[in-house]
C-alpha cells in the first residue's frame, strides 16, 4: 500500500504554474553547470562598473592636467610649454609670421633708388648681373654709370639680358643678331607677347622687349679719380677715394715708395681670366687662404668691403702715379694708411663679392686708368 501510495502523489497534477519549471531544472541542471553560469554572469556584471568607476577615478585628474596643459601654452605671449610626464616641459616657439619663398619675377618691374644704393647692391638685390641694371636703363643712365641719382627710377628684367625699346623699322631677327640671341628666344620668351611673330616680322614703334641673355655694349665701370693734394712736405696726400663704400679711408698721405719692379701677387695660380676691354684685371685663381703679397711698395687707400663686386678690396696707391687692386679676398692683414713694401702679405685669397670660386682679381692702373697686368708682370 506504501509503494501505491508514493506513485499515485508523484503523478498528481502540479499545484501551481512553476512546477513545470523546477522539474525542467532538477531534471537538466547539475551543480556544475550552475556554478559555471554564476562565473560568467558575475564577469558580465563586472566589466561595466570596473570600467564606470575607473573613469570616475580619472576624471579629475585628467581633467586637471588638461587645465594645467592650457594654462602653460601661451600663444599671445609667443611662447608654449607642454608638460610631460613626471613635470618635465618641452618649450617651442611660435612664430607669427609667413615666409614667403622667393620667386621668379615673370616681368620687368620698376624699382625707386633709394639713398645709399649702387648699381652693384641693387642688381645683387635681385640676382642679376650689374650689366643687366645697365642694359636695361640705356636711355636714363647713359654714360653715368656709378651714380645713380635717389628717386630714379630703374627697370628690373626678370632675368640677364637687354631691354629693347623698338623703332618699328628693324624685324626681331635684327633686334636678336644685334644681342647675340637667336630671334626664338625672344619670340618665345614668356616675358615678352610675340607668340605670333616670325624673326622677319617689325614689332611696333615703342614697343618694349626683353632680350634673355641678350649682350648689349660694353659698359664702362670707372673708378671715381681721388681727390689728390700735396701735404706741406711735399707728400701727395688723396682723399674722397671711393668715399661711398664700406672700405673707404678717407684721406690718406701716400709716400711716393713704388720702385717699378713688379712682382707677382700670388706665388701659385691658375689664369682663369685675362686683361680684356671689359675685364679690368687678370684672374688667378687658387685655393682660398693662399697668400696674397704686394706687387710693389705702397699705401693702402682702400681696405674693405667693395660694393661693386670686388668684394674685400685692399687698393695700394705707389705714389708715382700707379694703384694695385687686390679683390675677392678672405681676409685683409693691412689697413688704412699703412705703408706696406713690396712682397709683404697684404691679405688672404678668397671668393668674396661677385665671384664664382676662389681667386684673386688683380688689377694696375695707370693715372687711375685700367693697364694690363701682363704688359708689365709676366704671368
Amino acid at each position: 500500500m506504501k509503494r501505491t501510495k508514493n506513485r499515485l502523489s508523484l503523478s498528481q497534477p502540479a499545484a501551481s504554474g512553476g512546477q513545470p519549471l523546477v522539474d525542467f531544472l532538477t531534471r537538466y541542471l547539475t551543480p556544475i553547470s550552475v556554478a559555471v553560469a554564476m562565473i560568467g554572469l558575475t564577469l558580465v556584471l563586472l566589466g561595466p562598473v570596473r570600467t564606470a568607476l575607473s573613469n570616475r577615478e580619472d576624471a579629475p585628474e585628467s581633467s586637471a592636467a588638461a587645465e594645467q596643459s592650457e594654462a602653460a601654452l601661451n600663444v599671445s605671449s609667443g611662447t608654449g610649454a607642454i608638460v610631460l610626464t613626471g613635470g618635465s616641459q618641452f618649450y617651442r616657439q611660435f612664430n607669427p609670421y609667413t615666409i614667403v619663398p622667393d620667386r621668379a619675377r615673370g616681368s620687368v618691374i620698376s624699382y625707386t633708388v633709394k639713398s645709399g644704393d649702387t648699381i652693384g647692391e641693387i642688381a645683387a638685390n635681385f640676382g642679376l648681373d650689374r650689366n643687366s641694371i645697365y642694359w636695361g636703363n640705356m636711355d636714363a643712365l647713359g654714360s653715368n654709370l656709378n651714380h645713380i641719382t635717389v628717386g630714379m627710377e630703374l627697370n628690373i628684367l626678370p632675368t640677364d639680358g637687354v631691354y629693347h625699346k623698338s623703332d618699328g623699322e628693324h624685324s626681331i631677327g635684327w633686334i636678336a643678331e644685334k644681342y647675340v640671341v637667336t630671334a626664338d628666344s625672344i619670340i618665345q620668351s614668356d616675358y615678352n607677347e610675340l607668340r605670333t611673330y616670325t624673326a622677319e616680322d617689325n614689332p611696333p614703334w615703342g614697343m618694349m622687349i626683353v632680350v634673355p641673355g641678350g649682350e648689349g655694349p660694353v659698359a664702362e665701370w670707372p673708378i671715381p679719380t681721388p681727390v689728390e693734394t700735396t701735404t706741406s712736405s711735399g707728400a701727395k696726400a688723396v682723399a674722397g677715394f671711393m668715399p661711398d663704400m664700406p672700405g673707404a679711408c678717407g684721406s690718406v698721405n701716400v709716400a711716393n715708395i713704388g720702385t717699378g719692379a713688379w712682382i707677382r701677387p700670388v706665388a701659385q695660380y691658375v689664369i682663369t681670366e685675362l686683361f680684356s676691354s671689359w675685364h679690368s684685371g687678370i684672374d688667378l685663381a687658387y685655393p682660398v687662404g693662399t697668400p696674397i703679397y704686394a706687387a710693389d711698395s705702397g699705401t693702402v687707400i682702400f681696405a674693405g668691403w667693395n660694393t661693386w663686386g670686388y668684394g674685400n678690396l685692399i687698393v695700394l696707391d705707389h705714389g708715382n702715379g700707379w694703384t694695385t687692386y687686390y679683390g675677392h679676398l678672405s681676409s685683409m692683414y693691412v689697413g688704412c694708411g699703412a705703408t706696406v713694401q713690396r712682397g709683404a702679405s697684404i691679405g688672404a685669397m678668397g671668393n668674396t663679392g661677385q665671384s664664382t670660386g676662389p681667386h684673386l682679381h688683380f688689377e694696375m692702373r695707370w693715372m687711375h686708368s685700367p693697364d694690363n697686368p701682363a704688359s708689365s708682370i709676366g704671368f
